[in-house]
C-alpha cells in the first residue's frame, strides 16, 4: 500500500560518512576533542570521496574506472551514490521524500540502470486527486560534460496521462539527482508548475570570475556550504528590531539542519472583532480568550534568506516562539507540533505566491492588493513575469506596510505582515485561490469559481472539512441526515454532479459507475450516506490522529460527506447549554420525538447576509422604532426533506405544500406550536447511522420589522420580499432526552413591545438568550525573550577591527607559492567561504583571526590568529615576546571540500610536544588533528567553525600550545611541517589526505 499520508522519518546512515549536526568527532585521547559549532555545520553530504563506506553491499560500490572521469562524470557518480545511501535502510533502498503540498512518497530499489548514466526506482506515491499510485522509473542522464547546470533526459516507465505530465522535463537546468526525482514526484502528484528547471544567469567573461561561480550555485559541494553560511548577525539584529516596531516577537531557533525565524502576535492585538472570530470558528474565540498567538515559523538554510528558498508553517501557540521542540514536530508535520486553526491551512497554500506577490510590489510597483490580484492568479502573472508586460503603477499604498517603511529586504517580516493581512481579510478573499469574492461574507470561504468549488468539495482544497467534523459533530450529522431525508423524497434539491464520486458495484448490482452517469442517483446518494460509519465514530478517528480517507466507507460517500459539509454555505452551530431558547419543554416519558436540539445560524449565506443587512438599513432610514428593534422572530416548519435545500438557498416560495389563503409568499408563525405541530411534518425515512434520530425541524427566523410591507401580518407573517427574511435559529426535535439547560447568561433577544403579534414558545413568551458578545482587548505581552533572542536583539558590540602585521614580518617567512592544482568545484565552495568571511571582517563581526585578503589564490589562505583567551598560557606568552598574532597558512587541494586542507603555522614557532609544548601543533609547526585528515574530515565543515576549533584546542587542550623560549622568531619550513603531520598522523592510525604532496611540494622548499 503506497505511504502518501506517512511522516518521513529519520534514516540511519552509514556513520563513517555521516556526523550529526553539533556531534563530536572521534578523536584519540591524546589530541582533544573537537567540535564543529552548530551554526557552522550545514546537512553533510552522505558519501566520502576517499570511498565507499564499508558497511555498504560490494554490489552497490562505486565501480573504479581504468581511464580518467571528467570532473562532471565524477559528480554525477557521486550525486548517484548519495541518493542511494541517503535512501537505505538496513540494505534495502527504500526512503521518503516530500513532493507536492507536503505529501510524502516513497522511494525504493533506487539503483544504476542498465545505460550509462541511468537511474531505476520505484516510486509509491498519492496525487492531488487522493489515488494511490506506483510507478517504475527509467531515467537516462544524456550530455552531462555541464552536469548538473544543463544536460538532456529520457523518461521511460510511464504511459498516458502520467507520461504527459513529465513531458516538461526534457532539458533540465541546475538540478542534481535528488533535486530532480523530487521535481519529477510533483509533477505526477499534480503540481502543474513543476518542471526542469531554467538556466543559471551568467556574469560576462570580464567580470569577477568568484561572482560568476557564485551566480553557477548548483554542483553539490558548493549547495552545501552555500546553504549553510552564518546567519549575518548584525543583519538578523535590524530585522529583529523592525519586527518588534511592527508589533511582532521575534525568534530565532536552530532546528537539525537550518533555522527557524519565528514570528508572533497575540489575537488579541490584531485589529479584529473576537465577535467576527466567533462567526468564523469556535476554536478561534477559545484561543483568543486563552491569550494565545498566531506564530509563523520561516525556515532559512542562511541569512539573509533566499526570498524564494523560505519554507513555512503556521499556527497557535502559547508562547511568543514554540519551544525548539515543537518547533521540531511542526517543521516534521508529527504529533506534538503547533495546532493549526481555520484558515491556516488555505494560507499556508496562498504563502507559496507570496515571492511573485512581493516582487510585483517592490519591483512594480504595485500596492498589496493590485500585486496580489496579479501574483494569486496564474493567467495574470504570466503575463507580467513571461510576456514581459509592466502594470501601471498603484497610486495607494498601506500606509502600516513594512515595504513603505523600508523593510522590503526583511523577508520573514513581509511574508508574516502578509500572512496577517490576509488573515484578517478572509472573509474578502477566496479561501482556496485566494483571490477576491464578489460578494464578501461574513465568513471565510471559497468563491464561485468550479475549480475552487471541485477542490473543495473533491480535494479536500480550502476550509478544512476534517476540522468541521471534529468541531461541529451534531452539525454534521444534522446534514446528512436533512442529505438522506431529501435523497429518499421527491424534494427539491441540487446533486453532487461533476464531483467524480463513484458509485461501487455493491450499490448498482453490476459495476462501479460515475454518479453523474447512473440513472438512479437519488437511491444512489441515499446509498452512499448510508455506508458512512456515525459521525461520534469519525470524530473519534479523526481525534485520533487519523485521516478522512481512512474510515471505513466507499471512497464515494466520503465524497458525498465532503459534499454534504461543504455545500452548505450557511454556518450552523449547536446552541450551547446557556444560548437560545430558554424554555423548551421536557421530554415526557413514551414520547419519541420530545427531544428537543437547537442550532444557532451563525450566519447564513453570503448573498442572504448582505441582501438582509441592505433592507435593514432602508427600513431604519424610514422607521425610527427599527434604530431600536430591526428585527423580530417567527417561526417557519416545513418537512425534513426540505432543509437540505432551504440551508442552500433559503426560505423562498416557489413549492406550494400546504395551500395559501393568506397571499402568496413564505408563511411565518409567531407561536411554535402552529409551525411545529402543522407545518413541520414528520420524518417518514430514518437514517440508521444517525446519532441523533430526527423527527421534525422548524426555524426560528428573524424578519426584517416592517410587518406593515409584508402581504398579510395577522394571523400569520406573510414575506413576499425574502431578501426579509434571515434563519436565526434551527429547532430540531428527535428521539432522546433533553439535557437539563443551565440559567442563560448575557442577553435576551428583545422583542419590539410595540408588535400586534407576540412571539411565543408553547403559548408562553419567548426567552432566546443571545450568544455570548465578547468585548475587544489587548494583550500585554511581557514575556521576556530567551537567551537567544535577547543575545540576538542587544546592542551589538563595538566593532573591533585588526590590523595586519607589518610587511616585514611577512617577508621574512619564504612562503613557498600556491597550490597549482584547481578544479570547478573547489574554487566554488572555497570563493563561497572567502567571500563569507571577508564580510564579515568588513563588518566588524568579531572574528578571532584575520583573513588576508590581498592573498593570490584561493586555495592558498593567509591568516593571522589572535583573539585567544586573555588568561591562557599562549596570550601570556605572546605578550612576553610582543607578538599580537600567530600567523597561519591553510593551503586547498583541487578535491575540496572532498578532502580536507592543510594548515600550518608560519611564525612564531612553539615547543614540540615532548619539551612541554600541546595544543595539537606538531614540532614542525602543522596543525595535526583527525578532523584536518582524510579519517574524520567531513565535507560540510566550514572553514570559520574549524579555525575557531584549533584556536580553542591551541589554549584549552591539556597540555596547551606554548611559544618556544628560545626559537620562537624562527619560522617554521614547508618540509618540517609536512613531515612532522605525517608522522603524527601515522602514529595515531588517521588517514593521510591523497592530495597531501600535491599541495605542499610545488617549486621546492623554502
Amino acid at each position: 500500500m503506497p505511504k502518501r499520508i506517512r511522516r518521513s522519518q529519520a534514516k540511519s546512515k552509514p556513520t563513517s560518512v555521516r556526523r550529526s549536526v553539533g556531534e563530536r568527532a572521534d578523536v584519540s585521547s591524546s589530541s582533544p576533542t573537537i567540535i564543529i559549532p552548530s551554526f557552522c555545520t550545514p546537512e553533510p553530504p552522505l558519501v566520502d570521496d576517499s570511498g565507499p563506506s564499508d558497511d555498504l553491499e560490494p554490489k552497490n560500490k562505486m565501480r573504479r574506472l581504468d581511464t580518467p572521469q571528467s570532473v562532471t562524470d565524477e559528480d554525477w557518480q557521486r550525486d548517484f551514490e548519495e541518493c542511494r545511501v541517503s535512501w537505505e535502510v538496513e540494505g534495502d533502498v527504500e526512503g521518503d521524500v516530500e513532493g507536492f503540498v507536503g505529501m510524502i512518497a516513497t522511494v525504493s530499489r533506487f539503483r544504476s540502470g542498465k545505460s550509462p548514466h541511468s537511474v531505476q526506482f520505484d516510486l509509491e506515491y498519492g496525487d492531488v486527486e487522493g489515488d494511490e499510485r506506483t510507478a517504475s522509473l527509467t531515467l537516462v542522464f544524456k550530455d552531462v560534460e555541464d552536469y548538473p547546470e544543463h544536460y538532456y533526459l529520457d523518461i521511460s516507465g510511464l504511459t498516458g496521462r502520467l507520461q504527459k505530465r513529465l513531458s516538461r522535463f526534457v532539458r533540465i537546468y541546475n538540478l542534481d539527482i535528488q533535486a530532480l526525482v523530487v521535481k519529477l514526484l510533483s509533477a505526477l502528484q499534480g503540481d502543474d508548475e513543476a518542471n526542469g528547471g531554467r538556466p543559471s544567469s551568467v556574469v560576462p567573461d570580464n567580470g569577477d570570475p568568484t561572482e560568476s561561480m557564485e551566480d553557477l550555485d548548483a554542483l553539490r559541494a558548493s549547495q552545501i556550504l552555500s546553504e549553510q553560511e552564518p546567519p549575518d548577525m548584525a543583519l538578523l539584529n535590524r530585522h529583529f528590531t523592525q519586527a518588534k516596531s511592527m508589533g511582532y516577537r521575534p525568534g530565532w531557533t536552530k532546528v537539525s539542519d537550518f533555522w527557524v525565524y519565528s514570528l508572533s502576535i497575540p489575537l488579541k492585538n490584531l485589529p479584529i472583532d473576537p465577535n467576527t472570530l466567533a462567526m468564523w470558528d469556535d476554536d478561534l474565540v477559545e484561543a483568543w480568550k486563552q491569550d494565545k498567538r498566531i506564530v509563523l515559523l520561516v525556515g532559512v538554510t542562511s541569512y539573509p534568506p533566499k526570498l524564494d528558498g523560505m519554507r513555512y508553517w503556521l499556527g497557535l501557540n502559547d508562547k511568543y516562539k514554540p519551544s525548539e521542540k515543537v518547533c521540531t514536530l511542526t517543521t516534521r508535520k508529527s504529533e506534538g507540533g503547533m495546532p493549526p486553526f481555520f484558515t491556516s491551512i488555505p494560507l499556508l497554500g496562498q504563502l507559496k505566491f507570496f515571492p511573485r506577490c512581493h516582487k510585483l510590489r517592490t519591483d512594480f510597483g504595485q500596492c498589496w492588493a493590485e500585486a496580489d490580484a496579479i501574483g494569486l492568479d496564474e493567467e495574470r502573472s504570466r503575463t507580467v513575469f513571461q510576456s514581459h508586460e509592466r502594470p501601471l503603477k498603484s497610486l495607494k499604498y498601506d500606509s502600516i506596510d513594512p515595504v513603505t517603511k523600508g523593510y522590503e529586504l526583511n523577508y520573514p517580516l513581509c511574508a508574516f505582515w502578509w500572512v496577517i493581512r490576509r488573515f484578517v481579510n478572509a472573509p474578502k478573499c477566496c479561501l482556496n485561490c485566494g483571490l477576491p469574492v464578489t460578494v464578501p461574507s461574513l465568513r471565510p470561504y471559497v468563491c464561485n469559481s468550479p475549480l475552487c468549488v471541485y477542490g473543495y468539495m473533491s480535494l479536500g482544497l480550502g476550509p478544512s472539512i476534517e476540522h468541521v467534523i471534529k468541531t461541529e459533530p451534531e452539525v454534521v450529522d444534522l446534514l446528512l441526515s436533512f442529505a438522506y431525508a431529501a435523497a429518499q423524497s421527491k424534494a427539491r434539491m441540487d446533486l453532487p454532479l461533476q464531483l467524480n464520486i463513484d458509485v461501487p458495484k455493491a450499490c448498482t448490482g453490476s459495476h462501479d459507475i460515475l454518479f453523474d452517469l447512473y440513472e438512479k442517483q437519488r437511491s444512489a446518494l441515499a446509498w452512499l450516506i448510508e455506508q458512512l460509519p456515525p459521525v461520534s465514530q469519525i470524530k473519534e478517528h479523526l481525534d485520533n490522529g487519523g485521516h478522512l480517507k481512512d474510515i471505513d466507507a466507499p471512497a464515494g460517500s466520503i465524497g458525498v460527506l465532503r459534499w454534504v459539509v461543504g455545500s452548505c454555505r450557511a454556518y450552523l452551530k449547536a446552541a450551547k447549554p446557556h444560548e437560545g431558547v430558554q424554555n423548551v419543554p421536557t421530554a415526557r416519558p413514551g414520547e419519541d420525538s420530545g427531544c428537543f436540539r437547537q442550532f444557532l445560524f451563525v450566519v447564513g449565506s453570503p448573498q442572504q447576509e448582505s441582501r438582509f443587512k441592505e433592507e435593514v438599513e432602508k427600513a431604519q432610514k424610514n422607521d425610527k422604532n427599527c434604530l431600536q428593534y430591526p428585527t423580530l422572530l417567527a417561526y417557519h416548519g416545513s418537512g425534513v426533506e426540505n432543509w437540505h435545500n432551504i440551508l442552500r438557498t433559503g426560505l423562498d416560495f416557489q413549492d406550494t405544500a400546504n395551500g395559501r389563503a393568506y397571499g402568496h409568499g413564505v408563511y411565518f408563525a409567531a407561536e411554535s406550536s402552529i409551525s411545529m405541530n402543522t407545518y413541520a411534518r414528520a420524518n417518514t425515512v430514518q437514517r440508521e447511522n444517525a446519532d441523533f434520530v430526527i423527527s421534525k425541524a422548524t426555524a426560528l427566523v428573524e424578519l426584517v420589522n416592517v410587518p406593515k410591507t409584508f402581504i398579510s401580518h395577522n394571523p400569520y407573517y406573510v414575506v413576499g420580499n425574502i431578501r426579509q427574511i434571515r434563519p436565526f435559529m434551527l429547532l430540531v426535535q428527535g428521539k432522546g432526552e433533553n439535557s437539563p439547560a443551565p440559567p442563560y447568561k448575557g442577553a435576551l433577544f428583545q422583542h419590539d413591545p410595540k408588535s400586534a403579534m407576540k412571539t411565543t414558545f408553547s403559548n408562553s413568551p419567548l426567552l432566546v438568550a443571545m450568544p455570548e458578545k465578547l468585548t475587544p482587548a489587548t494583550f500585554v505581552d511581557n514575556e521576556p525573550y530567551d537567551i537567544t533572542d535577547e543575545a540576538i536583539l542587544s546592542p551589538l558590540p563595538p566593532q573591533t577591527f585588526f590590523t595586519r602585521s607589518d610587511q616585514a614580518r611577512y617577508d621574512r617567512l619564504g612562503r613557498m607559492a600556491p597550490p597549482e592544482d584547481t578544479s570547478l568545484v573547489a574554487t566554488r565552495a572555497l570563493s563561497k567561504e572567502f567571500k563569507t568571511l571577508v564580510r564579515q571582517q568588513e563588518n566588524g563581526e568579531n572574528l578571532p583571526f584575520y583573513l588576508d585578503r590581498e592573498g593570490d589564490s584561493l586555495y592558498c589562505w593567509t591568516l593571522e590568529l589572535w583573539d585567544f583567551s586573555k588568561d591562557s598560557r599562549l596570550m601570556q606568552d605572546m605578550k612576553k615576546f610582543d607578538l599580537r598574532s600567530i600567523i597561519a597558512e591553510i593551503r586547498f587541494p583541487s578535491s575540496f571540500p572532498h578532502s580536507p586542507p592543510f594548515m600550518r603555522i608560519l611564525h612564531p614557532r612553539f615547543l614540540p610536544f615532548a619539551q612541554g609544548g600541546g595544543g595539537n601543533i606538531t614540532a614542525g609547526g602543522s596543525v595535526c588533528n583527525e578532523i584536518l585528515t582524510s579519517t574524520g574530515w567531513n565535507p560540510a565543515f566550514c572553514i570559520e567553525a574549524i579555525v575557531r576549533d584549533i584556536m580553542t584546542n591551541m589554549t584549552e587542550a591539556i597540555p596547551p600550545a606554548r611559544l618556544d623560549p628560545h626559537g620562537w622568531d624562527r619560522p617554521y619550513s614547508m618540509s618540517e611541517a609536512l613531515e612532522a603531520f605525517k608522522r603524527v598522523a601515522a602514529a595515531h592510525g588517521w588517514g593521510i589526505p591523497k592530495d597531501l604532496d600535491k599541495m605542499t611540494t610545488k617549486q621546492g622548499d623554502d
